[in-house]
């Protein structure tokens, strides 16, 4: 009975992390200025901005944002309408992904690629 409720908590615990949601804070105006005029006015820009901004990101510290559609690992991965948006830094390598939801704004993570580093939230 006790490796039964153990092994509850812990499936309770990992639905718990499913639904986790990636860090978003108040962007500072010119930040969500720089990052509404790179995404060519979309209008997720002001989330998107938000999660740049959960991670320390400046305006200064973007150089140019490009806007792909999300293509899935496998066909099961939720990816409809997902987009990313990959953020570049001036002098840095790689590009920082925000992944988000063009119809909800929701954004789905926020993680760095080919040699980008993510600031620590």
């Amino acid at each position: 009975m006790a490796k039964l409720r153990s092994s509850l908590a812990f499936i309770l615990a990992l639905s718990g992390c499913a639904g986790l949601v990636p860090p978003s804070a108040t962007p500072d105006p010119a930040l969500a200025e720089k990052v509404r005029s790179l995404m060519g006015n979309d209008a997720c820009s002001g989330r998107v901005a938000g999660a740049l901004a959960a991670y320390h990101l400046t305006a200064g510290g973007i150089s140019s944002i490009e806007i792909a559609p999300f293509t899935p690992g496998s066909p099961t991965e939720y990816s409809l309408a997902a987009r990313q948006a990959w953020v570049k830094q001036p002098g840095q390598p790689g590009a920082i992904v925000v992944q988000y939801d063009p119809l909800t704004c929701r954004i789905a993570q926020v993680y760095a690629r080919n040699g980008a580093t993510l600031p620590p939230v």
